[in-house]
């Protein structure tokens, strides 16, 4: 490599009689510094002292201006000799033939100066005219605020010639190369649209373009006014491929997820490359210059890192990926070297930026292809096991089970384990902390099953066997021949599944139920073994025994509440529900002073179908944001038709706790009222509890739009919900209804008299309204009234009735009080 390096470092001179030479000039030339004031060939030729020992600073940065001088011997006969230039990145660039002195020729080659190659473009070359008996020399004046590197050849027309054949063969291959990786790899980015290629496609691009202007092939492929720009601002170029190689690192090596410590620096690191991008473009070469080599010499230091610590983690593509690096970085210091002048510009090291660029850029592409195909097996693995537990998934369930060889026409239990509190625990510990519980039981049940020798393993990837089937969701199952009794296996999992478990400071006991399916897998498919396992665990809750069979009549269960859900779903699309509204009176008057809207269900063939049938279905099965908006629309429809006898009194419409849950659902309703010139403070929203508001920011959201447009929020069933304190708290109602499970034995009940009361005065306490259901008897009523109840409703009082019969009953109400009508 030394050897390679320092080639043609010996002396020379232009002998008499010669001919040329493919060598570039390695001695020393004869050099002068122009000084502050600009001098034209004449006064530099008789002003200027010129000497070898300011040449190595003439081909470093340098702000001065330098001129050099090429003295040619007289020659016997007209000889043709071609100077020819292989940089042309300086600002200002000429070349003076001077004969008997007198200028001759002037040459125009700067960078920032306008000319045009007087054939096709092969580097910056001239012929040198040498006639008889004449002194020749040229003069070179060289101003730039970037390197002033001054590779220079003479020779003959014929080496000319054929440097040129091989120059534009190695910038054939090189652009060819470039230009088919480029178009590879876009293709590429269009087909897997991953970050990474975008990042790399930018990198691509950038090299190319300063690779045509610092290796000299790109005026062959572009104009030269585009090719001179590009040499003014080829440090920002250098700062974008440096930006665009440090984003693909992160993505290539998914630092997000491998690194994220480093991760969360990256946008403190667009900044720096932002500002480096304006630095170079305002400040000259000659400053930026040192600064940029530390920012790359960054960016190569820990892109190194990166690549040998993700290897080291499995990340097998990163092999590739430090072979690139490897590559690159030392051809981007020979290339520096070379350009500060602290090594010599000779065959091997003009073409090492090139050369090891190519082969990073082809490594970089093949890295990438054994990135996707890492990242597609990795994918596989991934989509069968949970990350959490490490064990079989829900996909490997449903879409791998069945080609195991020792499934088919196996007779199994199915055992089926349903955990439960994990909502409560998430909304303890975090989301993240809940799934590691569950992950951590889930090994020990998988554990605990490698000793039963009639337990399936599953085989996977990423390890050797497996019992358990984690299916997220807080279910996990097993399998199990049938010449084994399930019994004994779950008896021997109890403890287990008992296991206090440690998590954060908290001792966590995991609730569970456990169902068991059985069958012969030749007429059953598998998964209608773990829906039966799902009804039996679901029925296992409400018994007292550590787990149940499936049996056929939990399926029957099961099907006719789908059969509610499709009947309810074909009501809704035929306005097939209507309304009745049952009074409210204010007790203190004794005055009708609202009335409740109440969803009822004529069903064809089903009769009447009882809203406590059909109300919590709707809300697991997410039809109760459609009922809801029907109820509304029909109670609001009414209402603008009897705007009138209305005016003085309010509607209550119950809405479910999960409504306010909907993002839009506030402003939905305000509309709503619009459309149908509705006044909001005419409607008093009854927000149910069967559901727990568990999102807090949005439900106070859409609570405090809804207070704000003129509605007033009642909480309806007040102390039925496990919720009740935290939805005061969080909602902020007028309203509070005191629920009828409290109401119905205040007679003989003293609990519930306390209770009762103590709502009551809360209430008061809060500056709301109390609002009691259910009441049945005039003793009820008394006591209410006494402990200042606001208002009551209930069938002592009036029955839920028709709308129009409400109307009547508004009518007749207005000429009599002190009374109340029964009916």
């Amino acid at each position: 490599m030394f050897l390679i390096l320092s080639a043609n470092a010996g002396a020379y001179t232009v002998p008499a009689g010669f001919t040329g030479s493919p060598d570039y000039i390695s001695e020393p030339l004869l050099t002068a510094v122009e000084g502050t004031q600009p001098l034209t060939p004449e006064q530099a030729l008789h002003e200027l002292s010129f000497s070898r020992i300011h040449f190595h600073q003439a081909n470093d940065l340098s702000t001065e201006a330098y001129w050099h001088k090429i003295e040619f011997p007289p020659v016997q006969t007209p000889t043709e000799l071609i100077l020819r230039l292989s940089n042309i990145m300086i600002d200002e660039l000429d070349f003076y033939l001077i004969q008997e002195g007198q200028v001759v020729h002037h040459w125009v080659r700067g960078d920032t100066q306008k000319w045009t190659p007087d054939a096709p473009y092969a580097s910056i070359w001239f012929p040198i005219e040498l006639q008889p008996d004449t002194e020749s020399l040229v003069l070179i004046r060289k101003a730039s605020d970037g390197p002033l590197l001054f590779p220079l050849r003479i020779m003959s027309p014929q080496q000319f010639d054929q440097l040129t054949e091989l120059s534009f063969k190695i910038w054939a291959a090189a652009a060819g190369a470039l230009l088919i990786l480029l178009i590879h790899n876009t293709i590429t980015f269009l087909l897997f649209r991953h970050p990474a290629y975008g990042f790399y496609i930018l990198f691509h691009l950038t090299v190319f373009l300063s690779l045509g202007v610092t290796q000299g092939f790109g005026p062959w492929l572009w104009p030269m006014a585009f090719n001179q720009f590009l040499g003014s601002i080829i440090l920002t170029l250098y700062t974008l491929s440096a930006w665009s190689i440090f984003h693909f690192n992160l993505q290539f090596l998914q630092i997000r997820t491998r690194s994220p410590r480093w991760w969360h620096y990256r946008r403190l690191a667009d900044l720096a490359f932002a500002t480096a991008v304006v630095i170079s473009l305002l400040m000259s070469q000659y400053y930026y210059a040192t600064p940029f080599s530390i920012l790359q010499g960054v960016v190569s230091i820990l892109s190194l890192y990166w690549g040998i610590t993700i290897l080291r983690r499995g990340f097998t593509p990163a092999g590739l990926y430090l072979v690139a690096w490897s590559f690159f970085i030392v051809g981007a210091a020979i290339g520096g070297m070379v350009f500060r002048d602290q090594l010599p510009f000779n065959n091997f090291t003009e073409y090492a930026l090139l050369a090891s660029t190519l082969i990073e850029l082809l490594c970089f592409s093949f890295s990438l292809t054994r990135r996707s195909q890492y990242l597609e097996s990795e994918k596989n693995q991934q989509l069968m096991t949970n990350p959490d537990s490490g064990l079989p998934n829900r996909n490997y369930f449903l879409n791998h089970l069945h080609h195991q060889e020792t499934l088919p026409n196996l007779s199994v239990h199915l055992v089926l384990i349903q955990l439960s509190g994990i909502t409560e625990l998430s909304e303890a510990v975090g989301p993240g902390s809940a799934v590691k519980a569950t992950a951590i039981l889930a090994k020990r049940v998988n554990q605990a099953l490698e000793s039963e020798p009639c337990i399936i393993r599953h085989q996977l990837p990423n390890i050797s066997q497996a019992c358990l089937i984690d299916m997220d969701q807080g279910i996990l199952i097993f399998l199990c021949r049938q010449t084994s009794r399930p019994q004994e296996i779950i008896e021997h999992l109890e403890p287990v599944l008992n296991r206090t478990i440690h998590l954060e400071q908290i001792e966590f006991q995991q609730l569970f139920s456990i169902g068991v399916a059985s069958g012969c897998l030749n007429r059953l498919d598998i998964t209608t073994l773990y829906q039966h396992a799902q009804l039996a665990a679901r029925a296992n809750w409400r018994s007292n025994h550590l787990w149940s069979q499936y049996q056929p009549d939990l399926q029957l269960h099961q099907h006719s509440q789908l059969m509610l859900v499709a009947e309810m779903s074909k009501a809704i699309k035929n306005n097939g529900f209507t309304f009745v509204i049952q009074p409210k009176v204010e007790l203190a008057s004794e005055k009708i002073n609202s009335g409740e809207v109440l969803l009822r269900w004529q069903h064809p063939t089903l009769g009447m179908v009882s809203p406590a049938d059909f109300i919590p279905l709707a809300e697991n099965v997410g039809l109760i944001y459609k009922l809801t908006q029907l109820i509304l629309h029909s109670v609001l429809s009414w209402m603008q038709q009897h705007t009138e006898a209305l005016q003085d009194t309010t509607l209550a419409v119950n809405i479910s706790a999960r409504d306010l849950l909907q993002q839009n659902f506030a402003l939905g309703l305000i509309d709503l009222c619009r459309e149908y010139g509705i006044s909001p403070r005419r409607l008093v929203l009854e927000i149910t509890e069967t559901a727990a508001i568990s999102d807090r920011g949005q439900a106070v959201e859409n609570a405090s739009l809804l207070r704000a447009a003129g509605f007033s929020l009642s909480i309806d069933d007040f102390g039925a919900g496990y919720s009740s304190m935290q939805n005061i708290n969080r909602l902020a109602p007028e309203e509070i209804k005191i629920d009828r499970l409290f109401v119905s034995d205040l007679t003989n009940n003293e609990t519930h008299q306390t209770l009762c009361r103590s709502l009551i005065h809360l209430s008061r306490d809060l500056h709301t309204h109390a609002t009691a259901e259910g009441i049945e008897t005039q003793e009820q009523l008394d006591m209410l009234k006494s402990w200042g109840c606001h208002s009551a409703k209930g069938y002592y009082l009036y029955r839920p009735m028709p709308p129009d019969d409400y109307l009547s009953l508004l009518l007749a109400s207005t000429d009599q009080t002190g009374s109340y009508e029964q009916s």
